[in-house]
């Protein structure tokens, strides 16, 4: 729903610095729904201060047109390496996985930790931990970025009854299926995206939004360990907890899931993650700019009718083999939870048509 723009922030004696605009696209800048969510991000984000969370600077309106300025990271988004990996065929090693595993979890924890808003404290929930919402910069630092549609919650935990927001390959069952949700949501999302870095396949996503949502509420996930020789079965224990099914069986939290991580980190050899990392975002960087230019287009913003150049943003990719969903999901007790979530996938595509008519 929103466009992003490479910008400068200009002012007196020469200062200049690069900076990220978003901006509500047509036909929804003029709806106060999506203005307000905006502006919610805005107040969220500004209010997170963690070096591994892309900060947000400003946020205004200008010709009627809300807009909020954010941290330029020079660099790639996970995305774009899954696309890069998956044609030159390549897995991220596993101390590389494991690094951008614990500097999430660590920025989760902080997100779940709450704000204070109005002399309130709220805890929030990202929602939308996917790969195109991690950046990767040149110098090997990750950050966790984009909180448009995060979910500050009321002192009952409970969600606005029967929305859905996010991305369906990495949502929770209870997210999917609108759900009160908390941090364990986006616990689920990162074991998600972990395992997709070690194995370079999607894990849940699907030919379409029907398939995809039955693939995270009964699909098979095979044991790593029995597919990769260098992914031991400890491995593949913490991750699965990740994204356990059931609440109850999965960490009760980020803290909790960063602690697994720092312990497996510790009987790996992590010295060089960082440099690894930084040198493979370095090679694939001008080569993911040639397929999309994030934050490499040339523009200001310096006042007047100046209006920043916009760039492409590439979709959640599907790249290598999909997991096989099981026949026989009757068996595993989904069933019924499958059927409700394709009626979901109905409503929630009736909601969507609503709010474009809306918006008009």
């Amino acid at each position: 729903m929103a466009t992003l723009y490479l910008a400068t922030a200009d002012g007196p004696g020469g200062f200049s610095k690069p900076c990220v605009v978003k901006r509500i696209r047509a036909p929804f800048s003029s709806s106060q729904r999506f203005r307000d969510m905006l502006g919610q991000e805005a107040r969220v984000a500004a209010l997170l201060n963690h070096p591994n969370i892309a900060q947000v600077f400003d946020y205004g309106e200008i010709d009627g047109e809300c807009y909020l300025t954010m941290e330029y990271v020079e660099g790639v988004a996970l995305d774009q390496i899954f696309q890069l990996l998956q044609r030159e065929q390549r897995r991220l090693p596993l101390p590389t996985v494991i690094f951008i595993g614990l500097t999430i979890a660590d920025a989760l924890a902080h997100v779940h930790d709450g704000v204070q808003i109005n002399g309130v404290r709220r805890n929030i929930v990202h929602r939308d931990v996917s790969p195109s919402n991690i950046l990767v910069a040149t110098s090997g630092v990750v950050k966790l970025t984009d909180f448009g549609i995060v979910k500050l919650l009321e002192s009952s935990g409970a969600t606005e009854a029967g929305v859905v927001k996010g991305k369906y390959g990495y949502m929770s069952p209870e997210q999917l299926l609108g759900r009160d949700i908390d941090g364990q949501t986006d616990v689920f999302a990162l074991g998600t995206v972990l395992i997709e870095l070690l194995t370079g396949q999607s894990l849940f996503k699907r030919r379409d939004i029907a398939a995809t949502i039955t693939a995270v509420l009964g699909a098979h996930v095979p044991h790593l360990h029995e597919l990769y020789s260098d992914i031991t079965s400890e491995v593949d224990e913490i991750l699965r907890r990740a994204i356990a099914r059931r609440k109850e069986d999965r960490y009760p939290s980020a803290r909790a899931f960063h602690t697994e991580l720092s312990a497996l980190a510790g009987i790996l050899d992590m010295s060089h993650a960082t440099a690894d990392l930084a040198g493979l975002v370095r090679q694939l960087s001008s080569e993911a700019t040639t397929l999309d230019p994030r934050g490499r287009v040339p523009s200001s913003i310096s006042g007047g009718s100046s209006r920043p150049a916009a760039y492409s943003m590439t979709p959640t990719p599907s790249f290598g083999e999909v997991l096989p969903i099981p026949e026989d999901l009757e068996e595993e007790g989904y069933g019924l939870v499958i059927w409700v979530a394709l009626i979901t996938t109905v409503v929630v595509a009736s909601v969507i048509v609503w709010i474009l008519m809306l918006a008009r």
